[in-house]
Parts: structure tokens; C-alpha cells; sequence
């Protein structure tokens, strides 16, 4: 039973894992509400590197599982040919946790994205109509109702 005990601990540093970059994730997902690019970018240089542990983890399960002869079978494929029940329930524990994790992490993941994605799309059409020549120059009228076209537009507002 020693491979299940360290298949056992890696599902925990996995939890641990993602606890850390669900941490990350919620820092961005403020700094992006916030419009704090340094946050963001200290963020996501974080992030590159809780990334590169969750591969070597991921590698280190897929030789684990191909020790103990669950080669290519899912969390959820695994857990109910374990015959010791002890560890069976605690691989169900520990697979439960790690799900729950995952998908709070998503979760968190998802609404930075969305914003980040919905900012960038007005950050595209403002540089399209500063770029368009053939947008139309807006008009202005004089207090004798006179209309005159050369009106520069201008962003000042900072916020997109």
C-alpha cells in the first residue's frame, strides 16, 4: 500500500495546490476590478508558477497511476477497485475536496476572464474609432446655430 499512500499525498499537495492559486486567483480578480495592472501583473507571474507545480504533480500522477496499474482511468474510475476501505474512503474524501477546490478556483478564474475579456473588447472599439477615418467628425453648435465640424474627440476618462 506505500504507491497509495504517496497517490494519497499528492492529491494533497494537488488540494494545496489549488488553494494557493485560488488565493492568486481572487488577487487578480480584485486587481482587475480595481484596475491595478501592477497587481495583476505580480499576479500572473505567480500564477506561471503555481502552473508549472500543478505539471510536475500532474506528471508525477500519471506515474503513480501507471505503478499501481490505473493507467489512463479518472479519479472517479479508481477509487471503487481500491479494496482496503480506509483508503478507499479517504481517496473519496480527498477526491471530493480536490473537486470542490477545482471548481471554486474555476469559478474565480471565470469572473477575472469575463471581465478582463469585456475590457478589452472596449479598449478595441475605442482604438477602432480613434483609428476609423471614415467615422464621421462630430458636430458642434455655436450659440448662432451654426454647425462646425472640426471637433477633436478625445478619451480622457481612464476608465474602459
Amino acid at each position: 500500500m506505500y504507491k497509495l499512500d504517496d497517490f494519497i499525498d499528492l492529491l494533497e499537495k494537488l488540494i494545496l495546490l489549488f488553494d494557493d492559486l485560488t488565493d492568486v486567483e481572487q488577487t487578480k480578480l480584485n486587481a482587475v476590478k480595481k484596475r491595478d495592472v501592477d497587481t495583476l501583473n505580480d499576479c500572473m507571474k505567480e500564477e506561471q508558477a503555481y502552473l508549472l507545480q500543478f505539471r510536475g504533480l500532474d506528471k508525477k500522477r500519471e506515474s503513480l497511476q501507471k505503478e499501481l496499474g490505473f493507467e489512463n482511468m479518472k479519479l472517479t474510475e479508481i477509487i471503487p477497485t481500491i479494496k482496503d476501505k480506509q483508503y478507499k474512503d479517504e481517496f473519496q474524501e480527498l477526491y471530493d475536496t480536490l473537486k470542490e477546490t477545482m471548481n471554486y478556483y474555476q469559478q474565480i478564474h471565470n469572473s477575472a476572464k469575463s471581465i478582463i475579456e469585456t475590457r478589452l473588447i472596449g479598449i478595441e472599439r475605442a482604438i477602432d474609432i480613434l483609428k476609423d477615418s471614415s467615422t464621421p467628425t462630430p458636430s458642434t453648435y455655436s450659440s448662432d446655430g451654426q454647425v462646425h465640424n472640426n471637433v477633436k474627440t478625445n478619451f480622457t476618462n481612464k476608465m474602459i
